[in-house]
């Protein structure tokens, strides 16, 4: 069974980038030369299971749309992390849909493959939940209060408090996401990444900044559940970027003077 970048040409011919291979599904991992190609055979038991053993020659879809989603929690070598974003947004335009209960066994798979996907604990109190290897000088709750003074956001308190567990300080809930405007989960995700990349990049230039802190809040921060929104939405993220936070961070920010 055909997948890869292959099957997204045969279904959409207009896509831009040409395939360098074929990757097949099958029982073992080889490299074949056919007619000048190289095929790269791979094994995934979970696709041959969800087809039930009879797999059609090139892959579904919405099976490659979940497949290459799948792969997004882990930082692959070779820049095929950013390619599988680009496919994704791509293929999103196009019309395919992410299969939950598919993307559900390719995960639990890849953590086989790939190792671990560690995520961070948020069953935890604010202040535990911060104190970390980190060294900025001011709270992270605070950032999130001054980012919500910027005009963009206009804002008395952060998007984050919206879907607070009940009684907690850092776990968020599902359903209180599910329930906010797309407008507030733009936000939500935007308020986060901001801060997070003001506490770990605020020497690069903002829009590097966000961009990796996105890419490292989806592999290893966000709730599984939200971190697939933001795979989804990751075109519009990175290319509506508000304004220059880190600027505005520097000019707002009220460092305390400790004497020595």
């Amino acid at each position: 069974m055909i997948i890869g970048s292959t099957a997204i040409k045969h279904y959409f011919p207009d896509f831009k980038r040409e395939p360098k291979d074929v990757d097949v599904i099958q029982d073992v991992m080889t490299y074949k030369i056919k007619d000048g190609v190289k095929v790269e055979y791979l094994d995934n038991p979970i696709l041959v299971n969800y087809y039930k053993g009879h797999c059609p020659v090139i892959i579904g879809l919405d099976e490659l749309y979940t497949l290459k989603i799948s792969h997004s929690f882990w930082n692959l070598e070779n820049g095929s992390w950013e390619k599988h974003i680009f496919d994704i947004q791509y293929m999103k335009e196009k019309g395919c849909k992410l299969i939950l209960p598919l993307f559900n066994d390719l995960y639990v798979y890849w953590n086989t493959i790939h190792g671990k996907n560690k995520r961070s604990e948020l069953e935890m109190t604010s202040e535990d939940f911060f104190d970390n290897a980190l060294s900025f000088p001011i709270p992270h709750d605070d950032l999130h209060y001054i980012l919500i003074k910027h005009p963009y956001f206009n804002q008395d308190k952060p998007t984050f408090d919206k879907i607070l567990k009940d009684g907690e300080e850092v776990a968020v809930d599902e359903k209180k996401f599910n329930l906010l405007t797309e407008k507030e989960k733009y936000n939500l995700v935007i308020e986060e990444v901001m801060c997070m990349a003001m506490e770990r990049y605020n020497k690069d230039y903002y829009k590097s900044a966000f961009s990796k802190m996105l890419k490292k809040f989806i592999i290893s921060h966000a709730p599984i559940w939200e971190a697939l929104w933001i795979i989804e939405n990751h075109k519009e993220l990175i290319r509506t970027i508000p304004f220059n936070f880190i600027d505005f961070f520097n000019k707002n920010i009220k460092y305390e003077k400790i004497d020595s």
